[in-house]
This record gives structure tokens, sequence and C-alpha cells, in this order.
């Protein structure tokens, strides 16, 4: 049997994957290393979410708890066009140095399994990665199962995220919304004037 070890990206990507791979004679343990998620709270929610996930479908999992933000701003080229590739080659090159240092018999990742992600970049970046490291990268392609992860997390009430992790994905997410986040002062102006009136009313002979 196949001793996998499998980088996680969150808990949501995990749900339907982690029984294919199973289903397939691999034993599959966990690493949670994100340093590209942004900002504090938000990594502190994705990790909450997959340590719930694992009390309901029990899996080793290594934990990489320290909020990574100075490290991933000192490995990614944020201001050019390679962001996301910097992003992969980092989780995916630590990933198989801890599986080559712990013994493992090859490594993954769920980022495979995401319809957000560009799978052909990370496919080609893990098997460079493996050549260089000296362990296999263990190749699937499991987007047909990104829909049905999701609805096992939805069912489990599991943290979903609307974004994909770093500072500068959630910008790329809300910049357009067309939410008036600068309302409120004058809904509560407005509010206070409709009450005088009502008072003035009341007040009236």
């Amino acid at each position: 049997m196949t001793n996998l070890l499998l980088h996680i990206c969150c808990a949501g990507c995990l749900c339907a994957p982690l029984e294919e791979l199973r289903s397939e004679g691999l034993k599959v343990h966990g690493y949670f290393y994100n340093p590209n998620i942004h900002p504090l709270l938000e990594f502190r929610k994705r990790l909450k979410a997959l340590r719930v996930l694992q009390e309901s479908d029990p899996i080793e999992i290594d934990y990489c708890e320290e909020y990574g933000l100075r490290e991933y701003l000192s490995e990614v080229n944020y201001e050019g066009n390679n962001r996301c590739e910097d992003c992969y080659s980092l989780r995916l090159r630590t990933t198989a140095h801890h599986a080559k240092e712990k013994g493992f018999d090859a490594f993954c990742s769920t980022l495979l399994f995401s319809k957000q992600q560009d799978h052909e970049k990370i496919k080609v970046m893990g098997e460079q990665i493996a050549e260089r490291v000296g362990i296999p990268f263990e190749y699937r392609d499991y987007r047909h199962l990104c829909e049905c992860s999701q609805r096992i997390a939805k069912k489990k009430m599991l943290y979903r995220q609307s974004y994909c992790g770093c500072i500068f994905s959630e910008f790329e997410r809300y910049e357009n919304t067309t939410r008036n986040l600068y309302g409120g002062w004058k809904l509560k102006e407005n509010s206070a004037s409709s009450n005088t009136q009502k008072e003035e009313k009341l007040n009236c002979p």
C-alpha cells in the first residue's frame, strides 16, 4: 500500500477526494501547510474547518499552524504575473521535502481537485519538484469531484471560503462588488430624521 502525504489546501477540497484516494488502496496522511492564506483570521478559520472535518472523518494530519505572511511575501513575487506559480511551488516543494523526510512513498495535493486552480501548471510543477527532491508525485485529476466535495462540506457545515487564499486574491474577488460600503451613516441619518418626524407628528395638537 502506497503511503501518501496529501497536501491539504482546505477542508472543502478534501471531503470527496479523500475517499477516492482510499478506494484506490492509498494510505492517506494529511499535511496542512498554507502560508498563502491571509489575513490571520481567515487562516484560523480554514485551520479550524480542517480540524472539525478530521473529527468526523479520521485522518492523520501534520499541521503547520504558524501564520506564514512573512514567508509568503519573501517567497512569492506578488508584483509580477507569476504569483500563483510561485505559490504552488512553495507549497508543493515544502510538501515534497516533508514527505521525503518523514518516509512517505509519494506526495500529492488537494490543489489538483479544485476547478479554481491552474491544474496543468500544478501537474507540471509537481512532477519537476518530484524529480529534484527524489520522491514520486502522485498525480490525480479529480476536478469532477469538486462540486461533490463542496456539497459534503456544506452538509457537514464546514467553513467554505470565497477566495483562493492570499490577500491579493481576496482583493480581486471583491474589487468590483457593488455593495455600498460607505452608506451606513446615511442610513442612520435618514432613520434618525424619520424618527424625529414621527415624534413631531405625535406631538402636534
